[in-house]
């Protein structure tokens, strides 16, 4: 581990990845290349936006990655955020596509009547 290395324990939180459960997440302070969404993950991921911000557009970049990422940037996500944020962006983002909402909800144990984007929605008549 480098000298701006953090160790976070999410003992409070435990769930199993890859058969191992209480994950340790390393959480480094990011320089501001890191910051950069684009060069952490796929550019191709967020092709119809010209700059994303990890904090400030953090629902957005949780959502594309659960729905279009693969398995290492889906790693490095875990890394990042914590379990509580990608939790509530599968609870509440009806974009997310109907399978990775499925999928999301199984994996962190989230009912699937909470999946905002297995609801029907429909408009209500005036």
């Amino acid at each position: 581990m480098g000298s701006h290395d953090k160790v976070i324990q999410t003992s409070k939180f435990p769930w199993i990845i890859n058969g191992v459960a209480g994950l340790y997440i390393q959480a480094k302070e990011m320089s501001p290349k890191e910051k950069d969404t684009k060069s952490i993950f796929k550019s191709s991921l967020f092709w119809d936006a010209d700059e994303v911000d990890l904090s400030r557009h953090a629902e957005y970049v949780i959502a594309r990655i659960l729905d279009y990422g693969n398995h290492r940037d889906v790693e490095k996500l875990l890394e990042i955020y914590p379990k509580e944020k990608i939790c509530k962006v599968v609870r509440t983002r009806r974009g997310l596509l109907p399978k990775t909402g499925k999928y999301w909800a199984v994996k962190l144990k989230i009912p699937v009547q909470e999946v905002a984007c297995l609801k029907k929605y429909y408009q209500k008549r005036h």
